[in-house]
C-alpha cells in the first residue's frame, strides 16, 4: 500500500505546473496616479507624470523616509512613457491598480489628443475602466509633485483619489469615472470632469470643466456644480447658507428627489423638473425667540432656500444654454432612453435643440428637523 501512494505521488510531480513567469510583488511598481501634459518643446507630444508610493516607505518599519516618488519622462502615450521610465528604475510599472489620470490644463484644450488618449487607456486590458479623471488647474506634473507635501496625503491610494471617492458628501463637484465620461460624450457630446488645484500646502478639488466632443470649452463653479448635480439627481448630502431676516441660514440637504418629464411642443421640445429637496436647520438664531414651533417662520425659511437654489439654477441652465450650448444635465441621454424615437428626430442638431429648449425648473424645499433645539 506504502509503495502505491509513492508512485501516486511520483507521477503527480511529473503534471505539477509551476509558475515559470512569476514575479515577486515586491518586483513591480504599482502607479495610483499618472499625469499627461502638452509638450511644450520639440519632440515627442507629451509630458508623462507617474506617481508611486515607495513599499520601503509604508508601515511601522519603514526603512526609507520617502513615501511617494514621481518620475516624468516625454512620450507618444502613456503606455509608452511607462515604458521609458521602466528603463531608469529598478523594476517595471504594473498599471493594473491605476487610480487617477490628471490631464493638463493645455492638454485639456486640445479635443484631438484628449480623444487619442482616452481610446487608448480604454483600449488597454489592464488599467481599470473605473478609473478616475480630473483635469488640472495647471500643469498635471505641477499637480502631482503638490501631493508630496499635502497634508492628506494617503500613500496606498494617493491624496486625489482618497478625495475623488463616490462617497463624499457634497455636490461642490462630481467624481467623474473614464467609463462614465466615454458614455455621456458619445450619447450627449458633453461631460463633466473636475478640477484639482495645489493651494499652498492643500489639494483643493472643486467645481468642474465643461467638455464638448473630448474638448474643454469651460468651468463651472461649485455653486454651478451644484445646480446640475440638482437637475440630475446626483445631490445626496450638502450644506447651504442662505441670508434670512438680517442673520444666517444654515440649511443640511439630507436627500433631493428629482422627476423629469419631457414636453413635446410644436416647433420644440420642452422640459419640466421638479426637485423636491429635504434637510435639516444647522444653525439659526431669531431674534425674537430661537426656539418657538411657529409654522409660519418655517416656512418663510423654506422660501429663502428655495429662490437661493432656484437662482443658482436659472443662472446655470442660461450658461450651459446661451453662453456653451452644452447638454451638461444629460437631458439628451434621458430622451435617447425613454423616448428613442423623438432622439432620433433631434440627436444631429441637439446642440441647437437643447439651446432653445424651455426648461422650467420647481424646486421645492421642506425642513424636516431643527437639530437638538426645540
Amino acid at each position: 500500500m506504502k509503495k502505491i501512494i509513492l508512485l501516486i505521488l511520483i507521477i503527480s510531480l511529473i503534471f505539477t505546473i509551476g509558475c515559470w513567469d512569476m514575479v515577486e510583488i515586491n518586483q513591480w511598481l504599482f502607479p495610483y496616479s499618472i499625469g499627461i501634459d502638452i509638450n511644450p518643446d520639440e519632440g515627442d507630444p507629451y509630458i508623462i507624470t507617474i506617481s508611486y508610493p515607495n513599499i520601503y516607505g509604508i508601515g511601522k518599519n519603514a526603512t526609507q523616509e520617502d513615501r511617494v516618488y514621481v518620475v516624468s519622462t516625454v512620450a507618444t502615450s502613456i503606455f509608452q512613457g511607462a515604458n521609458q521610465l521602466s528603463t531608469r528604475l529598478q523594476y517595471p510599472f504594473y498599471l493594473k491598480h491605476l487610480r487617477v489620470i490628471v490631464l493638463g490644463h493645455e492638454l485639456s484644450k486640445d479635443g484631438k489628443s484628449i480623444r487619442q488618449i482616452i481610446d487608448g487607456i480604454n483600449r488597454d486590458f489592464v488599467i481599470n475602466k473605473k478609473v478616475r479623471i480630473v483635469s488640472a488647474e495647471g500643469t498635471a506634473r505641477d499637480l502631482l509633485l503638490g501631493t508630496l507635501d499635502a497634508k492628506r496625503q494617503e500613500v496606498i491610494e494617493g491624496a486625489l483619489f482618497s478625495m475623488l471617492r463616490n462617497d463624499k458628501k457634497t455636490s461642490r463637484y462630481t467624481p467623474q469615472t473614464l467609463t462614465d465620461f466615454i458614455k455621456d460624450t458619445d450619447i450627449g457630446g458633453v461631460a463633466l470632469m473636475p478640477r484639482a488645484a495645489q493651494h499652498g500646502e492643500d489639494l483643493k478639488i472643486f467645481g468642474g470643466c465643461i467638455f464638448k466632443d473630448y474638448e474643454f470649452i469651460g468651468h463651472l463653479g461649485e455653486t454651478e456644480n451644484r445646480a446640475v448635480a440638482l437637475m440630475r439627481g446626483l445631490v445626496k448630502e450638502d450644506l447651504i447658507d442662505v441670508p434670512f431676516e438680517g442673520v444666517n441660514l444654515s440649511y443640511s440637504v439630507t436627500s433631493a428627489n428629482v422627476k423629469r418629464e419631457l414636453i413635446k411642443k410644436e416647433n420644440n421640445l420642452g422640459m419640466k423638473i421638479n426637485i423636491v429637496i429635504e434637510g435639516t436647520l444647522r444653525e439659526y438664531i431669531h431674534e425674537e425667540n430661537p426656539t418657538r414651533r411657529e409654522g409660519n417662520l418655517l416656512k418663510r425659511m423654506e422660501n429663502a432656500i428655495e429662490k437661493v437654489f432656484k437662482e443658482e439654477i436659472d443662472r446655470t441652465l442660461d450658461m450651459l444654454q446661451k453662453k456653451y450650448k452644452a447638454d451638461a444635465l444629460q437631458i439628451g441621454e434621458y430622451i435617447y432612453k425613454f423616448h428613442p424615437n423623438i432622439w432620433k428626430e433631434v440627436y444631429k442638431d441637439w446642440d441647437e435643440v437643447f439651446s432653445e429648449m424651455e426648461i422650467d425648473v420647481d424646486v421645492k424645499v421642506y425642513i424636516r428637523g431643527k437639530g437638538l433645539v426645540e
